[in-house]
């Protein structure tokens, strides 16, 4: 329970630090990440409040959407641009025949994962590539990139068998998916804070919102 009260916090905090650091978080695609954030709190709480599965199925799509949409705006070769519309349209076909199940719908949360790893890797290679980037660790798109892989890297497994688990077993093993959303949101955060030249910068510069 304590877990779970604590990723729910932790989804709060990158609004806050977005909307602080507002300036800084400007022109980089940045904001889909922003309305991502506004969605999770918003599922998290109509969903503890009404418990439909419309709510989770309908978050899982605007979710994937929102997530292509970032890596399609970040990707800088054209060629590289067709991978995410080509990986929506499969997903699409796939979420949409599920959207009307009872269950909770992991087949399409594991869908999504299977496609944002690679798309990841495919980021990360990218940015190692660019000559403007000297350090990878110094861009706030690094830690955006790093933070939807250990989540989607991390909890692929428990999507798998979640359906398979006893009611009883699912909330204990859920406790994977709190911590990778805790993790995820701490990157974010650093990602907002950061400076937007991504130049290296003492603590108390990061903090400073003028800056």
């Amino acid at each position: 329970m304590l877990i779970a009260l604590l990723a729910f916090f932790t989804e709060i905090l990158p609004i806050i630090f977005y909307l602080v650091f507002l300036k800084r978080n400007r022109g980089e695609g940045l904001w889909v990440i922003f309305l991502y954030c506004i969605l999770s709190v918003l599922t998290e709480i109509l969903g503890g409040m009404m418990h439909l599965q419309i709510i989770f199925a309908s978050y899982i799509i605007v979710q994937f959407s929102l997530f292509s949409l970032f890596f399609y705006l970040s990707l800088k070769e054209k060629k590289f641009k067709y991978i995410p519309i080509a990986g929506a349209l499969v997903f699409y076909v796939i979420a949409i025949r599920n959207f009307a199940n009872a269950e909770f719908d992991s087949f399409s949360i594991c869908l999504a994962s299977i496609f944002f790893i690679p798309y990841c890797i495919l980021l990360l290679y990218e940015q190692m590539r660019d000559s403007n980037i000297a350090f990878v660790y110094n861009n706030k798109k690094f830690w955006i990139i790093v933070a939807f892989f250990l989540y989607f890297s991390g909890t692929l497994f428990l999507y798998i068998y979640i359906n398979t688990l006893p009611e009883q077993q699912r909330s204990s093993y859920w406790q994977i998916n709190n911590f990778f959303e805790i993790l995820k949101n701490i990157l974010f955060c650093v990602a907002f804070i950061m400076k937007k030249n991504g130049q290296p910068s003492y603590l108390t510069d990061n903090l400073d919102p003028d800056t």
